[in-house]
């Protein structure tokens, strides 16, 4: 089996050759990674030794024609004293919704102000026309070509609750959901029937080519911030029909989503989804591996429980170590891919984030048999 093989037949709980493993978004095709000098030699081992899961997109284009023109968006940049600040404006036909993002200088933004804030802003937001764009398959297509077979071009697809909680400040949203969920709720329905619009473009799109679809936006709803509950109620349902959209179309789709996952498992089992990355072993996660898989198993593939945080500072040692205990506990089984749970960020990457993670790549080339 190549790596891409092996990787598609555990997203299917299919028998496998041997444990896959993978990279998270460390690859050749990555601009931030491959114009790093720092990078070449990881970059080099892994293509020549590991899988790779590479998060990548679809190219999004005006529809020839359309029933309905689009909402004007006035952007307003400004200095301030320390930074700068962005404010967006966007005009709906029932009024006018603004986003504010503080920048200062060398620190990452905050917004400060978000669109919705009433329930007035529901309605304005409600009001939006809806333009829907067609799609197509580059750059996913081509970074799918050029692995070669080493690896899998990961495609996102949205998800109505996140999308829905990022249009408030999300203490307002959490407090919202338990206390006045209707408005919220109103918003979800508004926002998913325009997302199956836009997925079958995307799916339609991408006819022809293997890819794994994912969406990030439950991890929003999960303890400690939301309850199971809320997630039944704004996650199940929706990802349950947008998730068999994608099946029907003959792709696997995976559910990111870092944290604490136990008591959202049983929910994320019943969507339908093929695959939960990346599993986080405690502290950050709440459950062990063992659990993970014997509750997952034949149901969800899990792809996972290599804690980012250990390359940047664990002891010579240490990867190999979390290597051969995951192999012992995963020998003979499939639904499981090793991997980190983070795409590298640090520029350049220091020494001993290089030594653990290429302490790990060869471990895992090596016993993951």
């Amino acid at each position: 089996m190549t790596r891409a093989e092996r990787m598609f037949a555990a997203f299917r709980r299919q028998p496998v050759d041997r444990i896959p493993f993978a990279t998270y978004n460390l690859h050749p095709f990555s601009e931030a990674h491959a114009q790093d000098p720092s990078y070449r030699e990881l970059l080099d081992l892994v293509w020549d030794r590991a899988g790779m899961l590479c998060k990548t997109g679809l190219t999004a284009r005006p529809a020839a024609a359309s029933a309905a023109p689009a909402a004007r968006t006035e952007w307003i940049r400004e200095q301030i004293p320390g930074g700068e600040r962005f404010t967006t404006v966007l005009h709906t036909p029932a009024g006018d919704l603004r986003s504010v993002t503080v920048k200062p200088s060398d620190q990452p933004s905050l917004v400060t102000e978000h669109f919705v804030k009433t329930d007035a802003d529901v309605d304005r937001y409600l009001s939006l026309p809806f333009v829907p764009e067609e799609f197509v398959p580059e750059p996913a297509a081509e970074v799918a070509r050029d692995l070669q077979g080493r690896g899998v071009a990961y495609v996102s697809y949205g998800d109505p609750m996140y999308t829905a909680a990022a249009l408030f400040d999300f203490d307002d949203f959490a407090v919202r959901c338990i206390t006045d969920p209707a408005p919220v709720l109103r918003l979800i329905d508004f926002l998913f029937e325009r997302e199956q619009e836009v997925l079958q473009r995307q799916l339609r799109a991408c006819r022809g080519h293997q890819f794994l679809f994912y969406t990030a936006g439950p991890e929003l709803c999960t303890p400690p911030m939301l309850s199971p509950a809320v997630f039944a109620r704004l996650v199940t349902p929706y990802q349950t029909r947008l998730i068999r959209m994608i099946h029907d179309a003959g792709f696997p789709v995976s559910i990111h989503c870092h944290g604490r996952v136990r008591e959202v498992l049983d929910e994320i089992l019943r969507t339908g989804a093929d695959v939960l990355e990346p599993a986080e072993p405690p502290p950050q996660g709440d459950i062990g591996l063992e659990e993970l898989l014997r509750r997952a198993a034949g149901r969800l593939c899990i792809m996972g429980y290599i804690q980012d945080q250990e390359f940047h500072h664990a002891p010579p040692g240490t990867m190999r170590h979390h290597v051969e205990e995951i192999a012992r506990l995963v020998e003979g089984r499939t639904g499981y891919v090793m991997a980190p749970t983070c795409t590298p960020f640090q520029h350049p990457a220091a020494d001993v984030f290089r030594r653990n993670y290429t302490e790990w790549v060869e471990a895992a080339a090596r016993l993951l048999g």
